[in-house]
């Protein structure tokens, strides 16, 4: 199993405008591609004047391939997402997770299960 988790630093009347893009132009593809989205959290969990927020979005892919084909099926929609977020934001990250307590594979070693 594979976890992805976003961070989008953004200014805190900005959360909701991310939240509605990420509906409207992002899920279906997202889902598409094999994306589930299992949470969105916002820290800190109040708007603190002159102080960013935090939008936290975890998304769940069922293994490594699961991963690289997500990303390889991302198309111009996925692009103009980002673009639009990037244009929000002040910063983001992705970070993409495995259970530490299950044996790394080999990039060969998953090119093989496929």
């Amino acid at each position: 199993m594979i976890h992805v988790l976003d961070e989008i630093v953004v200014n805190a009347e900005h959360v909701p405008v991310v939240l509605d893009l990420l509906q409207e132009r992002y899920l279906g593809s997202g889902s598409a591609r094999g994306l589930t989205l299992l949470n969105r959290w916002v820290s800190p969990p109040v708007a603190i004047p002159d102080e960013p927020n935090t939008l936290w979005l975890l998304w769940q892919l069922p293994g490594v391939l699961a991963y690289y084909g997500m990303r390889g099926a991302a198309g111009p929609e996925v692009i103009e997402f980002w673009s639009a977020v990037d244009q929000l934001s002040h910063r983001r990250h992705r970070h993409v997770l495995t259970d530490a307590d299950q044996p790394l594979p080999e990039p060969m070693e998953c090119l093989d299960a496929a």
